[in-house]
């Protein structure tokens, strides 16, 4: 019979989450103005086929990132100045690592790290009202680290 297995089963939530912003090597900030951040990781594969119905291998496959976020026109506006000022490139050739932490009061932190992080479109829309202006920001990333994990054990 096997043996039960512990599980951390810490309930991280929004208010857990910490974003880094770094570049060149240096942490530009933790990004307070974000309302929303998204990602994702797949792996392509495909399957091979004998004269059976079934398959009797596949490939390794090819990772494809997907990533996004919604943040302040005014944390949108201070990554466009660190771009032109301190990296001397426009936003289209910002590359920039996001260090994506949950932390809870006594346990470990847990890091999710996405590199290679480009903006890949601007998009703005405002409207009346109260609330203030927020940006979509879809990502062109190279690698997500999952908690550390890279999706290949670092074999490219």
């Amino acid at each position: 019979m096997a043996g039960s297995v512990v599980v951390d089963q810490t309930p991280y939530d929004f208010q857990s989450l910490e974003i880094e912003f770094v570049a060149n090597g240096q942490s530009l900030g933790i990004i307070d103005g974000i309302d929303k951040i998204e990602y994702s990781s797949k792996i392509n594969r495909t399957k091979f086929y004998g004269r059976g119905r079934l398959p009797v291998n596949r490939t390794e496959g090819d990772a494809e990132f997907d990533a996004s976020m919604t943040l302040t026109r005014y944390w949108l506006n201070y990554m466009l100045a660190i771009a032109a000022s301190e990296l001397n490139v426009g936003w289209a050739q910002m590359e920039v690592v996001l260090g994506v932490s949950y932390y809870v009061p006594n346990k470990t932190i847990v890091t999710d790290t996405l590199t290679g992080v480009r903006l890949a479109e601007l998009k703005t829309s405002m409207q009346h009202g109260p609330d203030q202006a927020m940006v979509d920001v879809p990502l062109d990333v190279m690698n997500i680290y999952m908690n550390g994990a890279d999706p290949f054990n670092g074999r490219r």
